[in-house]
């Protein structure tokens, strides 16, 4: 043949080759073909997601061969790696911020070529880049479940507060005015902060507040490993943001301080919220309907978790879940089609009608009007940030430590800090 023909012909066998690629990766073309069967693991109830596949293969008859496995959040880690290590794990999986780090390597990346980066970032709230990496995304996101701030509307009128706090400064003034002692003894409290061990979501909350001072306490370098970032100091600074953060936090359990509100002998506080013992209580949107099913006459308000003052960004503690491509699929072409499917705009919007939850896409509406409830959380979702944990239970035991040394005394913040952010390099020695 002449060089013309050669190209000619190598320009269509090339054509064919990305037609073919095509077709492949989403099910044909227009998805005729449709995904397949697709088997996703997570520990979403099953009740749940049940209803969302089912509500959503009626429509998209194509996700009729998708299939979901509920498992228990203990084991779920464990049971998965077993499974992929064997041959026989599923096609996706959610993944969150709590577990991505331990199973980063369990997952495929979805390249930018198939979700680019620009309209990864447009479509889904910012908590979601959480799944970013130079490469591609680890998961898209699915469900989201931010922090916010729960008060006792009684409570707050027999103390004259008309509002909740909108800054952290606003806690400071109000914890002595509705803080009830008797010799010492916490007899009603503002808010539960300062412990550990009966505080609900401790973590969330001192990590909420390090990330609102500009600390992230983890981040990913060049070539997208983890790394650790706690107890970094900003140019000029002689104390870490994240030390002010914890000394803030350790305060309302320090019986010197005015602020002094909670102690480590009271009742955890999700359970004194719901006995009207403690008028503000931190905790995610998912709980809403737990406390108004364990106290019916419990008169109590929603609002955005407290903010520094003067401060421009606006950042809550959020827990988000995304779905990832398992290593070693067995239908890998189908489950991403699956994944894009499930974490498009209408399945969203399924997903939160479902799930009482706000959506984890900027361009699903919402109409909250006959809820003032939803409509913080939807508000609250956008603020959600988090950070990416190496290893959960070992990242409890830091954290743990970090507060318990402070309250007790036995160090002072900075130094917690410092020994926090050593243990949090130690998870990572690799990378």
């Amino acid at each position: 043949m002449s060089l013309f023909q050669t190209a000619v012909v190598g320009i269509f066998v090339a054509l064919m080759v990305v037609g073919v690629g095509i077709f492949a990766l989403f099910g044909g073309i227009g998805g005729q073909g449709g995904p397949g069967a697709v088997t996703i693991w997570g520990t979403l109830e099953q009740t749940t997601m049940d209803k969302v596949l089912g509500d959503l293969a009626q429509k998209d008859k194509s996700l009729q061969d998708v299939r979901y496995v509920a498992k228990k959040p203990g084991s779920y880690e464990a049971e998965l790696v077993n499974a992929i290590a064997a041959g026989q794990g599923p096609d996706l999986v959610f993944v969150s911020q709590q577990n991505i780090g331990t199973l980063s390597d369990k997952i495929g990346v979805i390249p930018y070529s198939v979700v680019s980066q620009g309209t990864f970032v447009t479509s889904y709230i910012d908590e979601g880049q959480l799944f970013l990496t130079p490469q591609g995304s680890l998961a898209l996101p699915f469900i989201i479940d931010p922090m916010v701030m729960y008060w006792n509307r009684d409570t707050f009128t027999g103390a004259g507060q008309a509002q909740p706090p909108q800054y952290w400064s606003d806690l400071i003034v109000l914890a002595p005015k509705i803080t009830s002692l008797n010799s010492g003894t916490v007899r009603k409290s503002a808010v539960a902060l300062g412990t550990w061990d009966n505080v609900n979501n401790a973590k969330a909350i001192l990590s909420a507040l390090m990330m609102q001072t500009g600390d992230f306490i983890t981040g990913r370098n060049a070539s997208g490993a983890l790394m650790a970032t706690l107890g970094e100091k900003p140019g000029g600074a002689s104390v870490a943001p994240a030390a002010e953060a914890l000394r803030f936090y350790t305060d309302f359990a320090n019986p010197s301080k005015t602020t002094y509100s909670w102690n480590r002998s009271l009742q955890n506080s999700g359970n004194a919220f719901v006995a009207g013992d403690l008028a503000v209580y931190f905790g995610f949107a998912s709980e809403y309907r737990s406390i108004a099913e364990r106290n019916p006459n419990l008169r109590f308000g929603v609002a955005l978790l407290p903010q520094l003052q003067g401060s421009s960004a606006r950042i809550t503690s959020g827990t988000i879940q995304g779905l990832a491509v398992a290593r070693g699929a067995a239908n890998p072409q189908g489950a991403i089609t699956v994944a894009l499917k499930l974490t498009g705009a209408a399945a969203i919007a399924a997903v939160a009608q479902q799930t009482g939850l706000p959506p984890a896409r900027r361009d699903v509406g919402t109409d909250t009007s006959a809820s003032a409830a939803a409509a913080v959380f939807v508000q609250s979702a956008l603020m959600s940030r988090s950070w990416a944990d190496p290893n959960t239970l070992a990242t409890d035991e830091i954290f743990k430590v970090m507060i318990e040394s402070v309250s007790s005394g036995r160090l002072a913040p900075e130094q917690a800090v410092f020994e926090a952010a050593q243990g949090l390099r130690q998870l990572l020695p690799n990378r």
